[in-house]
């Protein structure tokens, strides 16, 4: 692997790479994990760099492995174009800006995209955001690992390169907004990713990322049941001291931070920490389940009390995540970026 290094753990050594915040070499082990979402079988282990903080998941994964991996596990193949199609157009609907505020759904870089920009969304999934982003009046390119999202390139007429950024499949383009959500975890070199990009933006260009917040209530709240430790998949943890320190090193400036927590997380939270996922299984959580016809047709009188409660118990969460997120305690960070050159 790239940039490979041994680094020391006390009285025994772990296989890592240099620590894209600082560079450090050295890092102390935290605890082992595995995948408690999707079955991936392997067991990993999460260090913090010595130097700076910054946490991070081991052995790393290279790109390839992870092509393999979204490939293999990720449950995409489940998503139809029609349900994308009729996603993307409840953009604009009146009242829908309050909506993902309340929501915390807002957590996209593409709803900050202004009218006649051009737009690279990097690890751009199902194209949703794509289909956003026109409906917001941007032009949008996409780029994604995952090889099942060639059907929805197809089907949709989305411009989505399958493969890695640094494959630079629209040449001679620079865009005004780059947007990376729940990406910059997942890529082996975040720092190397950030240098890149730097060529592909405009004079003044923008970079809007996304991604877990390791400092965030709810992390400390449900420890190793967090669900963003999404192991392997997410290889880096930050906050926003390492990810500042690692933005400004690669030569970028904070234009404005936030943080976000989706209702829909804290939920699938809730519920995560109540399970005890055997290694190498796929989470019950994690599927999408079709009630059957006997259950639609009985009065259940427990889901019937469930589903009179559910209102109350949603307004409570939402409540709950927005005071968090004014706080800057939220699930997720969302950090713009520009270059220095250009302040």
């Amino acid at each position: 692997m790239k940039n490979e290094t041994i680094v020391n753990n006390k009285n025994n050594l772990i296989r890592s790479t240099i620590c894209p915040v600082c560079n450090g070499q050295d890092a102390s082990h935290v605890r082992d994990v595995y995948d408690d979402r999707y079955g991936h079988p392997g067991l990993f282990k999460l260090v913090r760099c010595d130097d700076c903080s910054h946490i991070m998941t081991t052995p790393r994964l290279s790109e390839n492995d992870l092509v393999e991996l979204y490939g293999t596990y990720y449950p995409r193949n489940n998503i139809t174009t029609d349900q994308v199609t009729v996603q993307a157009a409840k953009v604009g609907l009146t009242f829908s800006d309050f909506r993902r505020w309340w929501m915390g759904s807002d957590n996209q870089g593409q709803y900050s995209a202004r009218h006649g920009e051009k737009m690279l969304d990097i690890g751009c999934g199902s194209g949703l955001s794509l289909l956003e982003a026109k409906e917001l009046g941007v032009e949008a390119w996409g780029i994604e690992a995952d090889p099942n999202v060639k059907r929805f390139a197809k089907e949709l007429g989305l411009r989505i390169h399958q493969g890695s950024v640094h494959d630079n499949p629209f040449p001679g383009i620079k865009f005004d907004l780059i947007v990376l959500n729940q990406v910059i975890e997942h890529i082996p070199e975040p720092d190397k990713t950030l240098q890149l990009i730097r060529t592909r933006l405009t004079s003044n260009g923008r970079v809007i990322l996304v991604f877990p917040n390791v400092n965030s209530f709810w992390c400390k709240l449900s420890g190793k049941h967090w669900i963003n430790w999404h192991i392997p998949y997410h290889l880096h943890h930050f906050n926003l001291k390492t990810f500042t320190q690692m933005a400004e090193r690669c030569d970028y400036n904070i234009v404005h931070t936030r943080t976000i927590t989706p209702n829909n997380w804290t939920i699938m939270q809730l519920r995560a920490i109540r399970q005890s996922i055997v290694r190498g299984q796929s989470n019950p959580i994690w599927e999408v389940k079709v009630p059957a016809a006997s259950q639609q047709s009985n009065i259940n009188y427990r889901v019937l009390i469930r589903k009179l409660l559910l209102p109350i118990v949603l307004i409570g969460i939402a409540v709950v995540n927005r005071t968090i997120d004014n706080f800057g305690f939220g699930d997720s960070l969302m950090v713009e970026l520009k270059l220095k050159d250009t302040q």
